[in-house]
């Protein structure tokens, strides 16, 4: 049986590039055991492919080059498992990681996915919404977001930078404001007493605030944010048609925004009115 192997030999059959064999060669945790007196070719022995199994199976489980070069340089059965412990933590950590990650990609699509079949189906409905989680990113005196949207966003990226919280963005469906109620019937522009970021997620740091549960007349505005007025003005009409009567300040989501669009034309923004019967 064969018990030497020169480099391409050992490449060919742990299917390794060479190059990787001279790296480890160059750091020292994977060298030719034999050199031959005569040419000076240097050989891999199979007693050392143990060494080279282990080290293939820490790289490819995500150990580091440097957690792998003590391994081999001070293994034992205590520092292996403590090794092995360590990278586990990382292991977990990151599949908590990734598991919120999939459930925030799982709620964007819900959202697209809602958008979508809203601009299909752009009729009025009645919803009863739960009690749902926000934080303010402005709560104050009415605004007019077409002309201060951008020193709005600017502020709120100062703040958050100062109070040392996390930015992960914003992306459809995070975004919402509460409406002046008065500037629905008034020249201009709809105003906006509040702008909120939907928390789909507890965020460390962020004071939460809630927006009442309870019934809603639901209709979505296809276009760009100037012209949502004349949405309006036929949801207010159909309320009086339907025995209802409004309960409270409309809420605008946005549920397709340039995050997901190029065209304003095609923006999806769904205004939520609190309702009640009329008696």
């Amino acid at each position: 049986m064969k018990h030497r192997f020169r480099i391409g030999e050992v490449a060919k059959l742990f299917q390794l590039s060479t190059s990787t064999l001279r790296y480890y060669d160059e750091i020292g945790i994977f060298q030719p055991k034999y050199t031959d007196p005569d040419s000076q070719y240097r050989y891999y022995t199979i007693e050392q492919f143990v060494v080279l199994d282990t080290i293939i199976f820490l790289k490819k489980n995500g150990f580091s080059i440097k957690d792998i070069q003590q391994h081999i340089e001070k293994r034992t059965p205590e520092n292996t498992k403590g090794l092995l412990e360590r990278k586990l933590r990382e292991v977990e950590e990151e599949m908590e990681r990734l598991k919120k990650v999939s459930e925030k990609i799982q709620g964007k699509i819900a959202t697209i996915e809602e958008g979508l079949s809203l601009r299909a189906n752009p009729s009025l409905m009645y919803r009863w919404f739960p009690e749902r989680a926000i934080s303010y990113l402005y709560n104050d005196t009415p605004i007019d977001l077409i002309e201060e949207s951008d020193a709005l966003y600017l502020k709120d990226l100062e703040n958050l930078s100062l109070a040392g919280v996390d930015y992960d963005g914003f992306f459809t469906g995070d975004f919402g404001t509460i409406v002046e109620i008065d500037s629905l019937n008034k020249e201009g522009h709809v105003k906006y007493r509040a702008v909120f970021e939907l928390l789909h997620h507890k965020k460390v740091g962020l004071k939460t605030s809630y927006l009442d549960e309870g019934m809603y007349a639901c209709y979505p505005h296809r276009g760009p944010y100037e012209t949502i007025k004349s949405s309006y003005s036929s949801v207010l009409n159909r309320l009086q048609q339907d025995g209802y009567r409004v309960a409270g300040a409309p809420l605008e989501i946005s549920m397709l925004d340039e995050s997901v669009i190029q065209d304003e034309n095609a923006y999806m923004t769904w205004i939520q009115i609190p309702v009640d019967e009329k008696d």
